[in-house]
């Protein structure tokens, strides 16, 4: 898919070096893919430690089973595929154990709602989703990937994709209008209140 961070060339001289175990092969693509695989599963999990962890995992994997590689796609779309793997079994072993964090959110000041509605974008919107349907959105709107290669990532079937999707985009939905109707109304009032 274009306009994936894994998107790079990687020459075949380095990938053969590497299949044979060259550690300056290694390094270089190390070098090229870390800080998309990095990105890739922080966006999944959104924790910067565990996203460290799952990218050098990654890593460890893929050079273990460079062999395996085969060459009929390109070296970026296996990698990618192998750090996603491990993101969603990262999320996978949390949520078996994950508690649920009630916050609230209060506003301080007057104004102070609409700074944290211009504050507010997609980014922080995303974090604020459960983790599985965060990567369900990441996967398939950001990554590309299918309705049935993220449900035989989590193991799950395709309409367990559809439904995480669907409910996704509400939510985020709802919470990009919570945050920007407030300012609408607030500027109308305001308008208003001038004219009279």
């Amino acid at each position: 898919m274009s306009g994936s961070p894994f998107d790079i060339e990687l020459d075949e001289m380095t990938l053969a070096r590497a299949r044979r175990g060259n550690l300056s092969a290694c390094e270089v693509i190390y070098r090229k893919f870390s800080s998309p695989s990095f990105s890739v599963a922080y966006r999944i999990c959104q924790n910067r430690e565990m996203a460290q962890e799952i990218a050098q995992e990654a890593f460890i994997t893929a050079f273990r089973k460079l062999r395996q590689f085969r060459g009929d796609a390109p070296f970026w779309g296996w990698l990618r595929r192998v750090v996603v793997n491990h993101a969603i079994s990262a999320i996978r072993k949390e949520s078996k154990t994950e508690t649920i964090e009630f916050q609230e959110y209060h506003v301080s000041e007057q104004g102070g709602q609409e700074q944290t509605g211009l504050a507010m974008d997609l980014e922080g919107a995303l974090g604020q989703l459960k983790k599985q349907d965060r990567a369900v959105v990441w996967l398939h709107d950001v990554e590309g990937y299918s309705h049935k290669e993220i449900a035989k990532l989590f193991g799950k079937t395709e309409s367990f994709s559809k439904t995480r999707l669907s409910r996704a985009r509400a939510q985020l939905r709802d919470l990009l209008d919570k945050v920007h109707t407030p300012v609408a109304s607030a500027r109308s009032a305001g308008a208003r209140h001038q004219t009279s």
